[in-house]
């Protein structure tokens, strides 16, 4: 299974937890959970940091806004949501 695959089972499934940092910064751009959910089970995996596990899912929230998820698969079989953004094209 590809890791977007694996990524998006474990959410599916509930086995996945926000960050205080990742829920403040979803909150601050105003998206919740779902938004968060949403963007994960519709994304792609746009970057991957191989040394630390991470993943960087670009995905889209319920309202259609683009939203970018970094997060990486714990040890207990879960995906760490380590931080949320709008992702809005550069100028």
């Amino acid at each position: 299974m590809s890791k977007i695959g694996q990524i998006r089972a474990l959410v599916s499934d509930g086995l996945y937890y926000l960050t205080e940092h990742a829920d403040n910064e979803a909150m601050a751009d105003g998206f919740n959970v779902f938004d968060v959910e949403n963007g994960i089970l519709t994304g792609k995996i746009r970057r991957a940091w191989p040394r630390e596990g991470k993943y960087e899912v670009i995905g889209s929230a319920l309202d259609k806004r683009n939203i970018g998820i970094v997060c990486k698969i714990t040890k207990t079989g879960k995906v760490c949501i380590i931080t949320v953004y709008e992702n809005r094209p550069k100028r």
